[in-house]
């Protein structure tokens, strides 16, 4: 009988399946053997992600499981820290050094909770995000720029490329929606405006991860249009974007993968999206909106127009190279290496501090 795999030194932290596609380029770079996943919530969300994750070969416990055995990690990776056991957060009783992977821009006043105190390490997207995080915790920053794009930049061949099991029409350029969910979310507000756009584009959705358990009147309402495609299921966003001639985003995240791999980008606006408990006046996709492109629930027939209008994506595009450099770390295509070389070099950068 072959005797348990004895734990790793180094965990990831996993709450949802769709972190698989967040971590993966790093993952790859680590090795199986290097490090293990550490599942965590309801459990049917465990059952998804080991099968997803465990089925590539990497090596899977759940949280209790790994307290109960007594075993502490020396580090764990996490991209917030939300969850408790106790009197404690729920990462530091898996180990002793916490380092936080940056999930995503957006959502201002999530993202610098004051939880990022749990943090002794926090790698993140580049000098924005490094800047407010030492404003709101003592952690050490990291810029190593957006790991999950890496390929994106590395297998140049492949954008452009339309995915087999989407069915796009070759013929049309693709409009790739992006919504976020509850309050911020622009599918009640446009999918009418959205849908509309489908006799001349290929218009993909895909909704938020967390959209089919806490949003389900949203996906209701999808069905109702004759969209080319609709993903509520865990799908690799870098596959998306790859296709995509366009994307269209409302609050949160992906409005700022869009920028990083250099999309036209087009933003929805959900009235007083300022006042969301997640967001705030100087959330950065709230500010997103005095560059890029964006359009009013009333004014959402223009959709057409716009994304027809050339002239407007040429200057666009200049607008989007200065956020770029306002944002993120330059090392697009090998962010992954500085994020692998940050977890072995951990000791080291917090004493540099």
């Amino acid at each position: 009988m072959t005797a348990p795999k004895p734990f790793s030194r180094l965990a990831f932290f996993v709450h949802t399946a769709e972190m698989l596609n967040h971590y993966q380029a790093v993952w790859s770079l680590l090795g199986a053997d290097a490090f293990d996943v550490v599942l965590h919530g309801p459990h049917e969300e465990r059952a998804q992600s080991r099968e997803l994750i465990g089925g590539l070969g990497y090596s899977c416990h759940g949280s209790l499981d790994v307290i109960k055995a007594n075993h502490r990690y020396d580090v764990v990776v996490s991209n917030h820290s939300m969850y408790d056991h106790g009197s404690q957060p729920m990462i530091k009783a898996l180990g002793h050094r916490q380092v936080r992977f940056m999930y995503a821009l957006g959502k201002y006043k999530h993202n610098f909770s004051s939880w990022n105190q749990h943090y002794d390490l926090i790698l993140c997207f580049g000098p924005w995000q490094a800047e407010r995080l030492r404003e709101c915790c003592d952690a050490v920053t990291f810029q190593m720029g957006y790991p999950r794009y890496d390929a994106y930049f590395r297998e140049t061949s492949l954008q452009g490329q339309h995915p087999a099991d989407l069915a796009l029409d070759p013929a049309k350029k693709t409009v790739l929606w992006l919504p976020t969910w509850m309050e911020l979310s622009s599918i009640s507000r446009f999918a009418d405006a959205m849908a509309g756009l489908c006799d001349r584009y290929n218009v993909i959705v895909k909704t938020h991860p967390l959209s089919a358990e806490a949003d389900p009147e949203a996906l209701k309402l999808l069905e109702q249009y004759p969209f080319t495609a609709v993903i509520t299921r865990v799908y690799d966003n870098l596959t998306l974007f790859r296709c995509a001639d366009y994307v269209v985003s409302d609050y949160g995240g992906t409005a700022f993968g869009a920028l990083y791999l250099d999309k036209n980008l087009l933003l929805l606006n959900v009235p007083d999206a300022e006042q969301d408990a997640l967001t705030g006046e100087e959330s950065p996709d709230v500010l997103l909106r005095n560059d890029i492109v964006n359009l009013d629930p009333e004014a959402r027939w223009q959709l057409a127009d716009l994304l027809g209008d050339e002239s407007l994506w040429q200057q666009q595009a200049a607008v989007r190279q200065r956020l770029r450099r306002h944002y993120f770390a330059p090392s697009y295509g090998f962010s992954a290496e500085l994020a692998v070389l940050a977890l072995r070099n951990i000791e080291n950068i917090l004493k540099q501090g």
